[in-house]
């Protein structure tokens, strides 16, 4: 498969992403004929707990996510491929009963908002599903290395939302924010080996929210082993670090202690969209070849390391790929 994009509430999405990237280079492993092409359809659940920051962990609220991702790719040429993916997100908060906050739900009709007016005053954080579709994602991906044990492919790609969604709340399925992904694609499998080693590096130029850059590095590695020539199984790591960005605690409001009555500004309702959200996965996942013409693949993840983000307790994927030969 050719690499996916998403963006938004920084675990949730690095998990699309990093479910999205963890078999990158199989569809274009089967061939760079033109006209070769693959399709995909993936169940995705995600469920994230603490939110960690570097002094406090705020631990009063869970979501659980159900995605359904369509995807594919299409070899112009033995060298240059286009690739897309949409998903279908219903995503739900839940508060932790115990909270003396309540579990602090994100209700835009609740806030003192100061000299502003949020943009869009729904309210979804009322522990019921709530999403619909989230970003279309699409690029370019070339080989420029096809190797008989390297693959390097440079790939540009660019993302924006399909659908009508609120993001101001913990149950927001986006941050409505578009991106540019510029990286490289690698895939290594040494001579007579079962062992095969796959990398995705890339820098993400995103829209800058009230002016304040939130690009951000998005990085892959993964170790696999073909336990039969249909059968391989992998570890792997993946991270999102945001170079830039604010601090929760300190650069939205000159009292942080005094929440919420203090947060009512622009920044605020932008929150999600701001903070320099920073992260590191660790997961498990498989490869089965049904026959030549079909793939069944999974993975499990959660987090290893995070800051100012919200941690992955549990996230699993299921799909199935079908390929379609070309010239």
């Amino acid at each position: 498969m050719a690499p996916q994009f998403s963006k938004g509430n920084p675990a949730f999405w690095l998990g699309i992403l990093l479910l999205a990237v963890s078999h990158t280079s199989d569809g274009l492993a089967q061939g760079h004929q033109k006209g070769d092409a693959s399709l995909r359809i993936e169940y995705q659940y995600i469920h994230t707990g603490n939110f960690i920051t570097d002094l406090f962990v705020f631990d009063y609220w869970t979501t659980d996510s159900h995605i359904a991702l369509i995807s594919g790719d299409y070899a112009l040429s033995e060298r240059w491929t286009v690739y897309a993916s949409l998903p279908h997100v219903q995503k739900y908060y839940v508060a932790d009963p115990t909270s003396p906050f309540g579990g602090d739900p994100h209700n835009p009709n609740d806030y003192y908002w100061v000299d502003f007016v949020p943009p869009d005053k729904r309210f979804i954080d009322d522990e019921d599903y709530h999403g619909g579709l989230q970003d279309l994602a699409f690029g370019l991906m070339y080989l420029a290395v096809d190797g008989p044990a390297w693959q390097v492919s440079p790939y540009v790609g660019y993302a924006f939302s399909a659908g009508d969604y609120p993001f101001f709340a913990k149950a927001a399925i986006s941050a409505d924010l578009w991106s540019i992904p510029v990286g490289v694609s690698l895939r290594y499998i040494p001579y007579f080996s079962d062992w095969h080693f796959r990398g995705n590096l890339a820098y993400v130029f995103s829209e800058k929210p009230l002016g304040v850059n939130v690009d951000y590095w998005r990085a892959y590695l993964s170790v696999g082993y073909f336990f039969k020539p249909n059968f391989s199984m992998d570890v792997f790591l993946s991270s999102k670090y945001l170079r830039n960005g604010f601090n929760i605690l300190t650069d939205f409001s000159d009292d942080p202690f005094n929440y919420p009555d203090t947060y009512g500004n622009e920044e605020w309702c932008n929150h999600d969209r701001l903070i320099r959200h920073r992260i590191l996965n660790i997961g498990i996942g498989f490869d089965y070849f049904l026959n030549e013409k079909y793939q069944l693949s999974g993975s499990y993840f959660k987090s290893g390391w995070s800051d100012q983000t919200t941690e992955v307790d549990r996230a699993f994927s299921l799909a199935l790929t079908r390929f379609f030969g070309g010239e």
